[in-house]
């Protein structure tokens, strides 16, 4: 096999004494800022395990795991590699020790080629000479393990986030190591990459890999874990056989007390009023771009929800930033609120109302260098207000800050403060964060592309809501998404892409997602 990890430690013989687990935490806590966010989580990972990692975003996933892999350090409690105390300095060490991380945010070097970045800092050498040759052959093997055929010498900056995923996951994978954790692995991954991932997954498990799996989406979870564990405000609430829970039970462990204010706003939600009658607020007549899109026509209602259905590199990610002028057109027509528009560039669109979520938060939505208040607050202007001396006018930091808190509120954001960094935030509360910059922006064209990759089922209904109520509020709402459960529980119409050209409409509310999947592959 392709994949060079090959775990020694694999079950004792009969009548032996059991293994000690792979990679075990006990009681471990961690601060910030004087507050505590970890309070005695214990852990463990077995070998030949998946051993799934379940809670709300800001529960204390990441803290866990960022301990466990050298990122940050316990300020109590113990961490064990096969029964022995360890105490990683950073990543590297823990990597070097056998713990090996496949991070939710990608961490690849935008102007390197995939094998630079699948080995950097563990060059192949031989005589002080990098064995590139080698290198490559390997990377190649592996990527097309996981279904991906390119050039290794490609530069990372020119393939899709889809296949930067998988290059994230190869670098993970390739070498040796005792212990893999996989945080949100198939957050941009299509069903066929994710099975592919699973084949794998099982692979590395019956090899004696201890896994750690970390994924908001359950059905994956049961499908490929034989524990859980769930935390929720920093502390344990249960580990229990896979096999001896369900996913209601996981839900309320995970939401607590807001597991029943959950299901009651799924009951209570209240049908979708019809469109058809309202003025479009966008329309598409014709686009093409780039060799992909051909000739699509859309129109899209204020008030009105269509979502985008499509595998990966069917055009949908691709239209969506067409429309935002991330991409040229080639031909066709944009018209907004019936008049013609030429949307070339971003700052055009959002000044003529007009804003997309990017599918890529990390690369294309967050600013890393600003806190979560600046972050939020990007697009928003306040009415200004005479400057009594000077004649100038002035933004209100008070009603800055007070927009900045109703979205905090409004959203469940979970932040250490206004002015914490970013990417202080866990990958779900940043999305979180983007989200509020959108209803900010009071756009009339909203254009979401994976709006809630990496969301909790919390913080998801969350979203839900607040794009229920942008329809009602009578702007237009684009969604493309590869969850198909969303796009039905969401839109009033889903077009479903396949090779550049809308293959099929359905209204949404007489969808099923296996019609769906079967126009999506054609």
């Amino acid at each position: 096999m392709a994949i060079e990890a090959q775990a020694a430690a694999a079950s004792p013989s009969s009548g032996r004494k059991p293994a000690p687990p792979s990679l075990a935490a006990a009681a471990l806590r961690k601060s910030f800022g004087g507050v505590e966010v970890l309070h005695g989580v214990d852990l463990e990972l077995h070998p030949g395990e998946v051993h799934a990692l379940l809670g709300e975003n800001g529960a204390g996933k990441s803290t866990i795991i960022n301990m466990l892999s050298g990122r940050l350090r316990p300020d109590s409690g113990e961490i064990s590699l096969n029964g022995v105390p360890v105490s990683f300095r950073n990543p590297l060490a823990a990597r070097r020790a056998g713990v090996s991380v496949i991070a939710q945010e990608l961490e690849l070097v935008p102007t390197m080629s995939v094998v630079e970045n699948v080995f950097l800092g563990a060059e192949p050498t031989a005589y002080g000479l990098i064995r590139w040759g080698d290198a490559g052959r390997k990377v190649r093997a592996v990527l097309r393990e996981l279904g991906l055929d390119i050039d290794p010498d490609r530069i990372v900056s020119t393939i899709g986030v889809a296949d930067q995923q998988l290059v994230e996951i190869a670098k993970a994978i390739i070498g040796d190591f005792r212990v893999l954790i996989m945080d949100e692995p198939t957050s941009a991954l299509n069903l066929s990459d994710t099975e592919r991932l699973f084949k794998i997954v099982r692979r590395l498990k019956a090899a004696g890999v201890a896994i750690l799996y970390v994924s908001h989406r359950l059905w994956e979870v049961f499908d490929i874990a034989d524990r859980v564990t769930v935390v929720r405000d920093g502390n344990r609430i249960f580990t229990e056989e896979i096999g001896n829970t369900d996913v209601r039970a996981v839900i309320r462990g995970m939401l607590g007390t807001k597991s029943s204010l959950l299901e009651g706003a799924e009951r209570d939600r209240a049908p979708r009023m019809s469109h058809a009658a309202s003025a479009p607020a966008i329309e598409l007549r014709g686009i093409s771009s780039g060799g992909l899109l051909k000739e699509i026509d859309l129109t899209v209602a204020a008030g009105e929800v269509v979502g985008l259905a499509g595998v990966i590199g069917s055009g949908r990610a691709e239209l969506c930033e067409a429309i935002y002028g991330l991409r040229s057109i080639d031909a066709g027509e944009i018209r907004l609120r019936g008049a013609p528009a030429v949307l070339a560039e971003p700052r055009r669109s959002l000044s003529q109302g007009t804003f997309l979520l990017p599918e890529d938060r990390k690369l294309d939505g967050v600013f890393a260098d600003l806190d979560v208040r600046e972050n939020v607050i990007l697009n928003f202007v306040a009415e200004p207000t005479k400057g009594k001396a000077s004649g100038l006018n002035v933004i209100r930091g008070g009603i800055e800050r007070s927009a900045f808190s109703a979205m905090r509120e409004r959203l469940g954001i979970r932040c250490p403060g206004a002015t914490a960094p970013i990417t202080a935030l866990s990958g779900g509360n940043q999305q979180k964060a983007l989200f509020a910059r959108a209803v900010l922006s009071k756009p009339s064209v909203l254009i979401l592309s994976e709006p809630t990759r990496g969301v909790d089922v919390g913080a998801k209904e969350e979203i839900y809501a607040a794009i229920d109520a942008f329809a009602a509020q009578g702007i237009a709402v684009i969604v493309s998404s590869s969850e198909i459960g969303e796009l039905i529980r969401l839109c009033d119409r889903i077009q479903v892409l396949r090779g550049g050209r809308i293959v099929g409409q359905l209204p949404a509310a007489q969808a099923a997602e296996q019609t769906i999947l079967e126009m999506m592959a054609g």
